[in-house]
């Protein structure tokens, strides 16, 4: 489950060893386009002290075709073994992020988002869109800085997730009414979490090099008597800095999830793979192109804007899935 994230991240920082090797030569700056990871990103940037950080993301995930390991299979393979398919999903994310700098080398940050979903689902005779949305889990965060050069800075992270989203929103099932939804369709988790990370950034004339390693490690099951799968995801970005105002971003992006632990008694594990907890840990890598902007000065001096598109490369799954297709993100980030 680790092995793929963790190779991301060590490719990342061997693609960073060139703009290390400057470290004496070139001394970081703030004031640039590509001082800033994407904002997809979270936990990334240490605040001054006594400042505050606000960042808003908006990202539109959209799913479609189900596969089965990395082959793409069709309906008539998962009603084989199942009594409806998915075929398409959108998922629409509202986060917002507010950091703040309690030391020199120490910040806090908490991250809330709003959670949009929707999924198809089809049997032989017919197909429904249900959908569900509502508040997800509120992350807390510390972020801890161990090394600060002349160019290049490492933190470390650790933080929680509070169960607040909902895990047993409902909605029609086909033919079936107001029926519990499948588990990637809640909001929440309904477990604590723990979430370890370790960001590292180094940067030179040219542009900025970051990796970043987080897991999220499941403590409780929920009141459903399960607990989503751990997760380990993994980023390697570089940003290039074409002038003062515009960085163009890219990079990798892997992320590897483990199956869900028990079983609940209010679903059927026949209905649909989205209610089977067996099976449902799997894998992703996704390559992103983005737009950092940031202004200089003017009436809008420190704002930066991120925009991203994001396509997978790799994906497989321990049981039918619905597919990744591609992903759209923007975001704004404020210094005060």
């Amino acid at each position: 489950m680790f092995a793929r994230p963790l190779q991301v991240a060590c490719a990342a920082l061997i693609a960073a060893a060139p703009l290390t090797a400057q470290d004496d030569e070139y001394r970081w700056s703030d004031d640039r386009p590509d001082a800033m990871a994407p904002s997809s990103l979270v936990g990334t940037r240490m605040v001054p002290s006594g400042s505050v950080q606000l960042t808003y993301l908006f990202s539109n995930s959209s799913y479609s075709g189900v596969r089965l390991g990395s082959a793409v299979v069709d309906a008539g393979d998962v009603l084989s073994y199942y009594d409806s398919s998915p075929f398409q999903r959108r998922d629409r994310i509202h986060r917002a992020v507010l950091a703040f700098g309690a030391g020199e080398s120490f910040t806090l940050l908490v991250d809330a988002h709003f959670a949009d979903r929707s999924r198809d689902i089809t049997d032989e005779d017919f197909f429904i869109t249900t959908e569900a949305s509502g508040v997800g889990d509120v992350g807390v965060e510390a972020l801890v800085s161990v090394y600060e050069g002349a160019a290049t800075r490492v933190h470390l992270s650790a933080g929680a997730e509070v169960p607040v989203g909902s895990t047993d929103e409902r909605g029609d099932l086909l033919t079936l009414r107001d029926q519990i939804l499948p588990y990637e369709m809640q909001p929440g988790s309904g477990s604590v979490s723990v979430v370890p990370g370790i960001y590292a950034e180094t940067q030179n004339e040219f542009g900025t090099v970051g990796a970043q390693v987080k897991a999220r490690l499941r403590l409780t099951d929920n009141d459903r008597d399960y607990r989503l799968g751990d997760q380990v995801e993994a980023n390697g970005w570089i940003g290039y800095r074409l002038n003062d105002w515009f960085a163009l971003t890219s990079g990798v992006r892997a992320l590897s999830w483990g199956s869900i632990q028990g079983a609940p008694s209010d679903v059927d594990v026949g209905r649909d793979p989205g209610e089977d907890p067996v099976f449902t840990g799997g894998m992703r890598v996704d390559i992103p192109l983005g737009l950092n902007v940031h202004m200089p000065s003017g009436s809008l001096a420190g704002h930066r804007l991120s925009m991203e598109f994001a396509w997978p490369v790799h994906q497989e799954y321990d049981n039918f899935r619905v597919a990744a297709d591609w992903g759209f993100s923007i975001g704004w980030t404020k210094a005060f």
